[in-house]
C-alpha cells in the first residue's frame, strides 16, 4: 500500500520548526492526525503526507522545505519538468534537469556519471549540517527517481544506494529505495542501470500538466505501486466528468468491496485514515477546483458535492481550509492579480 512511516513526517516539520512555523498547525491543514505519530510502527497514507510537504513549501515558499541556508522558491520544480518535456529519451531529461537546478541554486549540486552499466546519480548539499535528519537529501532522491519513472512509464529499478550516514529508521529507508544500501560512502548518490538512459519519454503535455498539479503526491509513489485500499474508495467515488458527486455510506462501500464495516475500519485505520476522512479530503480537493470557476455558483458548487444545503458546504470548508468559500475564492483572485 502507499503509505508512509511516521519518521518522515516528523523528520519533514523539522526544518519548518525551525524556521518558526507551528507543526501542529501544519499537521491540522495537512489532516494528519497526532495521536499515529507517537507510535513509531504506524504508517500514514501518502495522499496526506503530500499535503503536509506541499503545506510545508508553499508556507516557507520554499521547495527545500526550510533544509538549505536560501530557499528553492514555490513553482521552480514545474519550471524544470516544463523545460525538460522536449526531451526525447530520459538520459536527456535527466542531463537538462541537472544542469536546471545546478544553475539555479548552489544548495545542492547535482551530478550524473557513469561506470560500465552502472549510472550513478548524485546530489551534494552545501550545508549538510541543516539537513539534520537527511530528510532534504533522500525526498530529493525519491523525487528524481520517482519522476524519471513517470515519465517513462514504468519503475526504475534501483541496484543500490549509497550513503555516507547512517538512516534514523533503517527499515523505513528500506521501503523508500527498496534496494541494497551501502553505508560509509562518501558521496550520498543512487545507482541504476545505463538501459534506463534509452527509453523513450511516453508523456504528454497534458499528462505532464496534471502530474504537476498532483505534485507531490506522484512523486511520493512509484508508477502502479498504489494498490492501496484509500485508493480503491477514491477511485470509487471520484465523480466521472461533470457528474454530481455520490456518497455512498460506509456500509454501503463496505458491501461495494465485499468486506464487512468492521474491517473497513479497521483496514482504512492501519492506513493512517477513515472513510469520512477520505470523503472529506475528496470534497476538499473538489471543492477548491470548483471554486476556482468564478461563474460557479457557492450554493452550485454544495449541490454538486452532495451538501444537503450550502451553509452545510460554508461550514465544512471553514473546518478543511479555516476560511469561507467566498473568501477562499476572493484570495485566489486577489492572489492572481498581484502575481
Amino acid at each position: 500500500m502507499a503509505t508512509i512511516g511516521t519518521h518522515y513526517i516528523k523528520s519533514a516539520l523539522g526544518g519548518a520548526v525551525a524556521r518558526g512555523l507551528d507543526a501542529k498547525a501544519l499537521l491540522r491543514q495537512a489532516r494528519i492526525p497526532e495521536r499515529p505519530l507517537r507510535d513509531p510502527k504506524a504508517r500514514i497514507h501518502v495522499d496526506l503526507v503530500a499535503k503536509l510537504y506541499d503545506g510545508i513549501s508553499r508556507a516557507l515558499n520554499d521547495e527545500f522545505m526550510g533544509f538549505t541556508e536560501r530557499p528553492c522558491k514555490v513553482g521552480t520544480f514545474a519550471l524544470m519538468a516544463e523545460w525538460v518535456s522536449s526531451a526525447e529519451t530520459l538520459e536527456e531529461l535527466l542531463t537538462r534537469g541537472i544542469r536546471f537546478y545546478n544553475q539555479i541554486t548552489d544548495e545542492l549540486q547535482m551530478s550524473l556519471e557513469f561506470e560500465g552499466e552502472h549510472v550513478y546519480l548524485t546530489t551534494t548539499m552545501r550545508r549538510p549540517e541543516l539537513d539534520f535528519e537527511h530528510f532534504l537529501t533522500e525526498y530529493w532522491h525519491v523525487i528524481w527517481h520517482r519522476f524519471a519513472s513517470w515519465y517513462i512509464g514504468k519503475p526504475i529499478k534501483l541496484l543500490g544506494t549509497y550513503i555516507n550516514y547512517t538512516p534514523i529508521d533503517p527499515e523505513e529507508f528500506r521501503v523508500l529505495y527498496r534496494c541494497p544500501t551501502y553505508l560509509k560512502s562518501k558521496v550520498n548518490r543512487l545507482v541504476f542501470h545505463r538501459s534506463y538512459l534509452a527509453q523513450p519519454l511516453v508523456k504528454s503535455q497534458r499528462e505532464l500538466q496534471v502530474f504537476l498539479r498532483r505534485a507531490p503526491i506522484d512523486l511520493l509513489t512509484i508508477p502502479g505501486e498504489d494498490t492501496s485500499l484509500t485508493a480503491r474508495i477514491n477511485q470509487m467515488l471520484a465523480p466521472k466528468g461533470q457528474s454530481r458527486l455520490q456518497l455512498p455510506t460506509s456500509q454501503e462501500i463496505a458491501a461495494q468491496l465485499d468486506m464487512s464495516e468492521q474491517t473497513l475500519r479497521r483496514k482504512l485505520s492501519a492506513e493512517g485514515t477513515s472513510y469520512q476522512q477520505i470523503k472529506d479530503n475528496l470534497r476538499s480537493d473538489l471543492a477548491t477546483k470548483l471554486l476556482a470557476n468564478r461563474n460557479m455558483a457557492i450554493a452550485d458548487i454544495a449541490l454538486q458535492l452532495d451538501f444537503s444545503e450550502p451553509r452545510a458546504f460554508t461550514r465544512a470548508f471553514r473546518q478543511w481550509t479555516g476560511m469561507t468559500p467566498r473568501a477562499y475564492r476572493a484570495d485566489r483572485q486577489a492572489r492572481r492579480k498581484s502575481g
